[in-house]
Order: C-alpha cells, then structure tokens, then sequence
C-alpha cells in the first residue's frame, strides 16, 4: 500500500498538525516495509526533520494576497503527478480552510483514488469560537466548497467525539472514524531524563502556541487568584503567533498579583529539553478553549507529570488517570491550581504515574496505530 500525505506546511508554526502528521508518517512507515510507501506533499519551507524513508515534495507558494490561503499553482498538478508515479492507494489529507486541502481531495478524486480528512479540530474551533465573523466566514466557506471539497472526502477522520459531532453538524451523512492523536512512548522515553529536577522551586507549566485558543490569559488570572504559597511559578513556554495577543499577556502579567513570579519563555524545540522541562514541573495546564487531544497533554503525562485540561480538549477520560478535567473558566482553572499546589509529594508522583500509564494504555502508538492501518486498509 502507497500513502500519500497532503498537508498545507510541515514546519514549527504549524505546530500541533505538523508533530501529528510527523508521528503518524514514522509509524506507517514501518508497517508498510517493504512494499510500501509514504509521501509527503507540503508548500513552503520545512524545518522540522521528515521521518526516514519518506519522499518529501513541497511545493512554492504564490505570491501577493493569495498567499494568506496557502494559495501553490502547482499544488494539485504536483499531488497528481505523484499518485500517478508513486502508485498511491489512499490520498490522507491534512487541515480543512486552505487551498492545499482543496487542491489535493479534487486531484485524487479526478483520478478515483480515496480520500481520509483530518480536520485537525478545526472544524469544532470554527464552531465554538468567540469571533462570530469568523464562524460566519468558516460557514461561508464550507457552503462555497461542499462540493468542489466536502463531498468528495471518502472518509473524515475524527480525533475526538466532540470533533466527530462538529463534523456532523456539517456533513450529517458522512462516514466518520474516530482515531485519537498519539505519541510514540519509547522515543520520548530516549529523550527523558533519568531523575526529575523538582527538587529545586516548583513550577507550573504551560507549553505550547501562544494563541487566544490556548487560555493563556485565563491561566495568568486563575494563577493571581489562586491561593498558592509565595514561591510557587508559572513558566509559559512557546511561539508567538499573534503579536496583538503577546501585548494582551504582557499586561495581563503586570498586572497580576504575582508579576514577578510568571515567566514568559521562547519555545523549546529540543526534545531533551522539552521533556526536562515537563518532567521537572510539578503540574503542566492546557487550559484550552477548543483543543483535539493535545499532544502536550500526552507528553507531559508520558513524562511522569500530571496535567490540568478542559473539557474542550475532548480528554474525556482523563481523571481515570492523574489528571484534572475542567471547564474553561476562571473559577474552575483557579480551584484545580489550588488542588493541585495542594498535592503532597506522594500524591503528586501517584498521580504522575496514573497519567502515565493511561498514555501508554489509549494514547501511545502502540496502542492506537493499529486502528489506522485498519482504516487505509479498508479503502484500498
């Protein structure tokens, strides 16, 4: 079996649907060898490392104003090149609102090849977000592109129930799979330092886009409300794509009742010192708005660390291990930062190691690529 991957970027500021496309390209590999195949066709540069063993194809983006929809001329004549050269059986497409998505689902679909739609969340985000404009131009869009787009997908991929009902919401009729995100388990173990650091000052973590979808500002609240003992921190970690929002967090962290106590970090790509840096904090919090399994979530708990989430974040089974579920609200955020400052040392490693081995359970490769293969295989 051949596969082809056709996302618009595979770089850092994509972020989480690059690292998803990145495991789930080095874990296919293996189970196609040595017959098979993966390709990967992206636009624009790539700084990330492709897996081993992957034909990597990115094409040059337009310039001028087209550019902000990831318009590349030659997207759809390239992706058909290589079904046609490459021999590919299934076209699994990456994102929803930009021109490669629409570009790649209307190439297999001319040459009969079918097609799987992972929509990364973007599709609840569009649902859920507070800017009714951009929910109305998200709508707009799928009306104008149902079917040059929607309608030819074979299969949408679902990472989580509450992204399968916002699909449905659209696409009432569609075959739907549900396949969570995952994190290969032994690779990150390679990485993870033998012993944890916390013995020096605790911290609370927070890694990740700086986006008004990640809660940042509602965390650095919750952190100034909580009561917490004088030297606890919070440390945010991660890329700034919106500088209007960086300024709105700035503030909001001078403006804190413990100013001097939250930092504000640059991304860490190493992953030696991400995973030291999870490993080392006392709680990781992902306190979404809107979110499809964060591989921060299931990082942080691989790494012995339990993490604070929302229920957007559609981890419904989350307290069957060691961490805490909320509401994304400042009330809820600030009682779990108060609960989980309260954790003795013992409570605080039980828990670590609850969260991890639901990781291992539900959300390793182990255990979820399996259900992918089955899934390719039934379209081939």
């Amino acid at each position: 079996m051949n596969i082809l991957h056709a996302t618009e970027s595979h770089n850092r500021a994509n972020t989480g649907i690059t690292f998803a496309v990145n495991e789930l390209v080095s874990h296919t590999l293996p189970q196609l060898s040595p017959l098979g195949t993966v390709t990967l066709l992206s636009t624009g540069q790539t700084d990330v490392q492709v897996a081993s063993g992957t034909h990597h194809v990115s094409v040059d983006l337009a310039k001028g104003p087209a550019r902000a929809w990831r318009y590349a001329p030659r997207y759809g004549a390239t992706c058909e090149d290589l079904i046609r050269e490459r021999g590919i059986d299934v076209v699994h497409v990456h994102g929803t609102w930009l021109h490669p998505q629409l570009a790649a689902v209307r190439s297999a679909h001319r040459l009969g090849i079918p097609t799987v739609l992972t929509n990364h969340g973007l599709v609840q985000w569009a649902l859920r977000q507070p800017d009714w404009l951009g929910a109305m131009k998200k709508r707009l869009y799928v009306g104008l592109v149902r079917e040059a787009l929607f309608h030819k997908v074979t299969v949408y991929h679902a990472i989580t129930p509450l992204d399968r009902d916002s699909i449905r919401a659209f696409f009432p009729r569609a075959r739907i799979e549900v396949i969570p995100n995952f994190i290969d388990v032994q690779e990150l173990d390679s990485h993870l330092p033998p012993t944890s650091g916390q013995g020096g000052e605790r911290y609370m973590l927070y890694l990740g886009r700086l986006h008004p979808t990640k809660g940042i500002d509602l965390l650095i609240e919750a952190f100034g409300r909580a009561p917490l003992a004088r030297d606890w921190r919070l440390v945010l970690v991660g890329p700034i794509v919106d500088k209007a929002y960086e300024d709105r967090l700035r503030h909001r962290i001078a403006a804190s009742p413990r100013p001097d106590r939250i930092e504000l970090r640059e991304p860490v790509w190493d992953p030696a010192a991400k995973y030291r840096l999870m490993r080392d904090a006392w709680v990781t919090i992902v306190p979404s708005h809107t979110e499809v399994v964060s591989l921060v979530n299931l990082e942080a708990s691989a790494c012995f660390t339990p993490t604070i989430t929302t229920t957007a974040t559609g981890l419904t089974d989350w307290t069957e291990g060691g961490g805490l579920l909320v509401e994304a609200d400042l009330g809820p955020v600030t009682q779990a930062l108060s609960e989980a400052a309260r954790w003795s040392d013992q409570e605080r490693q039980q828990r670590g190691l609850a969260s991890r081995r639901l990781v291992e359970q539900r959300y390793s490769a182990t255990a979820v690529m399996p259900r992918w293969m089955d899934l390719y295989r039934s379209l081939h």
